[in-house]
């Protein structure tokens, strides 16, 4: 039974990641929905909810004070290089995976994208 809702949430949460990103993917010339697809982004990430990792939303609103380059570029680096960082004290300390196999480029896409979300502020931990 858990195997089978398994395999209706996971392609269904990256549907919808897929449809949610496709309008950053011309801003950069990289296809942000494809890119996250493939990289299973939503298997620990959601909008609005933490999974495994933080919210989207709770991303941006960590970074909604922080405009510009500076923090797509420190979101960036995060998702090239991975770690616990900020997030720990939710995640119970299980480390995002290093994307090191990324171009600059493509985490850039990833981070501006994810910093574009509607900001949420993470319950109190």
């Amino acid at each position: 039974m858990k195997l089978k809702m398994l395999a209706v949430l996971v392609p269904a949460a990256c549907l919808g990641v897929a449809l949610s990103a496709q309008a950053a993917s011309s801003d950069s010339g990289v296809n942000v929905s494809k890119l996250m697809s493939s990289e299973g982004c939503s298997a620990c990430h959601t909008e609005k909810t933490k999974r495994i990792g933080p919210a989207w939303g709770w991303v941006a609103w960590r970074y909604k004070n922080k405009k510009g380059e500076a923090s797509v570029n420190e979101v960036a680096d995060f998702i090239i290089s991975g770690g616990t960082g900020y997030w720990k004290k939710w995640t119970g300390g299980i480390p995002m995976p290093a994307h090191s196999n990324l171009s600059r480029k493509q985490a850039q896409a990833i981070a501006k994208w994810v910093l574009e979300q509607p900001p949420i502020k993470p319950p109190k931990k």
